[in-house]
């Protein structure tokens, strides 16, 4: 009940754009097709959302990485019907839970600049952009608080990783020029040769 009460203060307010992560509502699950539920799967199941599977091996297991540090972070916990993560726990500690949240938002932007060829440097503004601002809300006593729960700052640069990374490996493959098999011929002089000795 809760959280729906939390989904129509942000609806009601013009919030919920604002506070969107991603493209999506979730980035870390999705709903289930009809056609694809077990009988004991109601409508409206979930499953954990799949990586694309066009990504490099080890850029796939950074980004699996990054995206579970940044689910447990931000998402974990429920209470109350409202999901936040460690992040939003340790936060609510004065001055020193938003410096201990703030490090590990880092640590998370470190795994993620460890793709191959690095992470471009605007995108690494943008990702610190995010943890500042998480950082600088998070002083504000309780109001703070809230928002950083509301804002998710690990799970916002998790998508952003993610579009990059998808993005980076789609071009990859449209420069990959496609090379036609060539049927095997002989060579004219060859054929004349070989009719020559035949005569």
């Amino acid at each position: 009940m809760s959280q729906l009460l939390y989904k129509y203060f942000l609806k009601k307010t013009n919030l919920d754009h604002v506070f969107a992560v991603g493209p999506q509502d979730d980035p870390y699950f999705e709903e289930i097709p009809e056609n694809e539920l077990y009988f004991y799967q109601k409508k409206g199941s979930k499953r954990k959302r799949k990586l694309p599977d066009f990504i490099g091996k080890h850029d796939l297991k950074i980004l699996n990485s990054v995206k579970r540090k940044a689910y447990r972070l931000d998402l974990q916990l429920s209470i109350c019907g409202i999901r936040l993560g460690w992040a939003g726990i340790i936060g609510l500690i004065p001055w020193i839970g938003d410096i201990i949240a703030a490090t590990l938002a880092m640590q998370l932007l470190r795994t993620a600049e460890k793709i191959d060829g690095g992470l471009p440097p605007a995108l690494v503004s943008k990702m610190k952009y995010n943890i500042a601002f998480d950082f600088g809300i998070g002083l504000i006593p309780i109001v703070g608080d809230f928002i950083n729960v509301m804002y998710k700052c690990n799970s916002r640069n998790f998508v952003l990783l993610e579009k990059h990374l998808v993005e980076k490996y789609r071009a990859k493959a449209l420069a990959t020029p496609v090379t036609a098999s060539v049927p095997h011929t002989v060579p004219d002089s060859k054929v004349k040769q070989d009719s020559y000795n035949m005569v």
